[in-house]
């Protein structure tokens, strides 16, 4: 089989006299017919996200399922490296993000921020594509 996996995106700006207008689509090739997903719960403290069976990542999405008052808590998400989490997202309150295409032997970290009176732990929705 082919174009197994179809994906397409689209943003818009309209800000007075400001517009601007981004998409696109496309089906690609899995070679092998996996996939990892679900929703964890991120704390304060770097958490790494099993892949499951997913030997080799290919595309990713994300989507906060914060209910924290806006700016009072983030995650971040990154390749953690067994010590430093190297951060190339945030999601805020309601942000998804994806597609992306992760490094294939990424190991995917993520960390919540919050303000000091939030306490509960952030759900985070994921679903990574095997290559």
């Amino acid at each position: 089989m082919a174009d197994e996996i179809s994906i397409s995106i689209s943003m818009s700006l309209q800000n007075g006299n400001l517009s601007e207008n981004f998409g696109n689509s496309g089906s690609y090739d899995q070679t092998s017919a996996v996939s990892s997903g679900g929703v964890v719960k991120i704390g304060t403290s770097t958490e790494t996200v099993s892949l499951g069976d997913v030997e080799t990542a290919g595309y990713a999405a994300f989507r906060s399922l914060s209910t924290a008052t806006a700016g009072t808590a983030y995650v971040a998400i990154g390749h953690y490296d067994g010590t430093n989490l190297h951060e190339f997202a945030q999601l805020q309150r309601g942000d998804a993000i994806g597609p992306v295409r992760l490094a294939p032997s990424i190991t995917l970290g993520m960390i919540a921020y919050t303000a000091t009176d939030y306490t509960s732990d952030i759900g985070v929705q994921y679903l990574v594509l095997g290559e």
